[in-house]
């Protein structure tokens, strides 16, 4: 099975309207990967808590994180290294302006009890972020950032991370040749370019085969057959004894019609089972009229589809696509009306049996390639023998009849008419009846071992298919390590292209949206995360704002060409935000001179929350992600008060 060959581009350049199919198929698809990473159950211990908020800390939703790792604290579950990350919480992704003055009380309070933790490395940590803060304010911290460079790797890298908002200025500008090319190493680390697309396909559906159709015969049949058999031996009896009275040597006859009826009864009823098994299996490989119809077209369109752009791209070597196409229609349809009905429920997306369509347009190829394809036409084939003693047996048979019949008739005429119609008409039911009873037990079992060699391939392919999609796909947190990498490269682009270092920085930030076409996945209860952003800068400097906004191809980590513009604080009339249908969110941002623009952040939920899910956490959970606050807290402080806005945060660090 060539699942490789389907999990990434291959550069192969297919025909017509197939290059179309691969480059639209699934580019709005909205996955939800079953995980328990981020579930909390309502007995969960305060330990179990924080496990969950750190995790939500590393994957990039800090607000979660501040959350649970507070409650975990305030059921009395705190050390030096749960404070720690409670305070990278507190700040990631924010500024010291976002905070509220409670917020703020807390940071004091927990300042004041720094002695009480052990001394170890997290409390190191700690009371490096505390000497950062304070240094901030006072304008000189450069003592607490040769005590940054002093901490162990583990504790300093997540400091730079997290408090990227919070460093400014000349604090930042210290820091930034290291943290850019840390950015610029570790954007492609862990194999990137060969796993991200793992992210954004579904959790395959498992394995199913249309069930073979059991056994149709009932006990009646059997009593029927048997009741005739014993009827047509009577009559046969009656007719033989009345022949061999008149004439001895007609028990040859007798003897002959018993052994043509044998011979050409076992010939025959093999004759006609292949016959109409050949019949069977020739009408799935030329396609049944009408096809299995579904109460959601949706979904037969896109598994249709999925046939079509799977059996034109898994061809054959030397074979042509059109002729391919052509000599496999019929099974084609064959096996998409098969995909359809077995997973027709209303439930069941598309993209979720996509695995099964190329399992079976390469299996196709590869029994063609081995000459199995129609290799029904070989074991169902009707040997010249089995024609040759039919044929045989049936002109024997119907000679010594006819001699049988002449012979009897001339000794009791009114009795022998009536008994030779009984006995064609009761061989006939009888053997009718035998055959049906036979080749119907034959015919089930042969599918129920058919259906039980398919229903293997096909759990195969999908335990293949599974085990790949699971060793390939990144975590949540190495997905928000490469985003967090490709906006520290737009970042530092943007400050080059600008001519500017951090000393002219007052604040910056980012919001990172979908594209107008993508992918988006996320796991339960996660972020959505998408694979292509709309990914906007916000640099605030003395002068005005600098927006920066780019396509960053999240797959393929390209950035695309920027689109900047320069506005005055004074430009800025009004910020608004837009909530409508299911929790989906738009920043409205008008400017005087120009019309207003919507700025996608977060779409609505497709199809419901997977699980019940409440739709509210998702889209909290990708606000929280994409960077939403710290941004529209800066946008409405420039839209309420300009320039003065400011004076109020104290203008850029030198």
């Amino acid at each position: 099975m060539d699942e490789g060959e389907a999990a990434k581009p291959t550069g192969e350049t297919m025909a017509g309207k197939f290059d179309n199919i691969a480059h639209t198929v699934g580019i709005q698809g909205s996955i939800v990967h079953e995980s328990n990473v981020y579930v909390v159950h309502p007995d969960a211990t305060p330990e179990q808590k924080y496990a969950v908020g750190v995790r939500y800390l590393h994957d990039g939703v800090p607000a979660e994180a501040r959350r649970l790792i507070g409650d975990a604290i305030a059921h009395g579950y705190e050390t030096g290294e749960v404070r720690f990350h409670w305070m990278l919480a507190m700040l990631s992704k924010r500024s010291l302006r976002d905070l509220s003055a409670q917020e703020q009380d807390q940071l004091e309070l927990a300042s004041r009890n720094l002695e009480s933790y052990l001394e170890n490395a997290w409390k190191r940590a700690l009371t490096t972020v505390f000497s950062l803060l304070t240094q901030l304010n006072a304008g000189d911290c450069s003592v607490a950032l040769k005590e940054l460079r002093k901490l162990p790797p583990e504790q300093r890298d997540k400091i730079l991370r997290h408090l990227d908002l919070v460093l400014t200025g000349g604090a930042k500008e210290s820091l930034w040749a290291e943290t850019k090319d840390m950015a610029e190493r570790l954007r492609m680390s862990n194999d990137r370019s060969n796993r991200v697309w793992a992210y954004f396909e579904p959790d395959p559906i498992g394995a199913r085969a249309r069930q073979p159709v059991d056994d149709q015969t009932v006990p009646g049949d059997r009593t029927r057959a048997v009741a005739w058999s014993v009827a047509t031996a009577a009559v046969f009896g009656f007719l033989g004894w009345t022949a061999v009275r008149q004439l001895p040597v007609v028990l040859i006859a007798c003897l002959a019609l018993a052994g043509a009826v044998y011979v050409g009864g076992r010939n025959w009823s093999e004759w006609r089972y292949r016959s109409r098994r050949l019949a069977a299996k020739e009408r799935d490989h030329v396609g049944r009229s009408g096809g299995e119809q579904s109460a959601e077209p949706g979904f037969v369109s896109r598994v249709s589809r999925d046939f079509e752009y799977y059996f034109s791209k898994y061809l054959p070597d030397g074979v042509e696509r059109q002729h391919w196409r052509s000599i496999t229609s019929g099974i084609r349809r064959t096996l998409r009306d098969e995909v359809v009905e077995i997973y027709r429920e209303s439930r069941t997306e598309a993209e979720r049996v996509k695995w099964l369509v190329r399992h079976l347009a390469s299996d196709v190829r590869t029994r063609w390639s081995q000459g199995t394809l129609h290799e029904h036409r070989v074991i169902y084939r009707v040997s010249s023998a089995t024609k040759a003693w039919c044929i045989a047996s049936f002109v024997t048979g119907g000679a010594a009849l006819l001699w049988l019949a002449f012979v009897a008739l001339q000794a009791d005429l009114w009795w022998s008419m009536p008994a030779l119609f009984a006995l064609v008409a009761g061989g006939r039911e009888a053997a009718l009846g035998w055959y049906w009873i036979v080749s119907e037990s034959r015919r089930a079992a042969e599918d129920r071992e058919e259906y039980e060699q398919r229903l293997r391939a096909r759990s195969s392919a999908y335990e293949q298919w599974k085990q790949k999609l699971d060793a390939t796909r990144p975590s949540e947190s190495e997905m928000e390590n490469w985003l967090t990498c490709d906006r520290t490269v737009l970042l530092d682009k943007a400050l080059r292209h600008y001519g500017l270092v951090w000393r002219d920085i007052i604040t910056h930030a980012f919001l990172s949206s979908p594209a107008k076409a993508y992918k988006r996945a996320r796991v339960r209860r996660g972020p959505w995360r998408y694979s292509k952003y709309d990914a906007r800068l916000f640099l605030i400097t003395q002068d005005g704002v600098r927006e920066v906004s780019t396509e960053l191809d999240f797959e393929h980590a390209a950035l695309g060409g920027q689109e900047r513009t320069n506005f005055r604080f004074d430009a800025v009339s009004s910020v608004h935000v837009v909530q409508s249908g299911t929790a989906d969110c738009k920043l409205e941002l008008t400017l005087f001179n120009g019309p207003s623009r919507n700025i996608r952040v977060v779409d609505a939920e497709l199809g419901g929350a997977a699980n019940s899910e409440s739709t509210d956490k998702p889209s909290e959970a990708s606000l929280d992600s994409a960077g939403f606050a710290h941004t529209l807290h800066i946008l409405e402080g420039i839209a309420a008060e300009g320039k003065n806005w400011i004076k109020a945060v104290g203008g850029p660090a030198r």
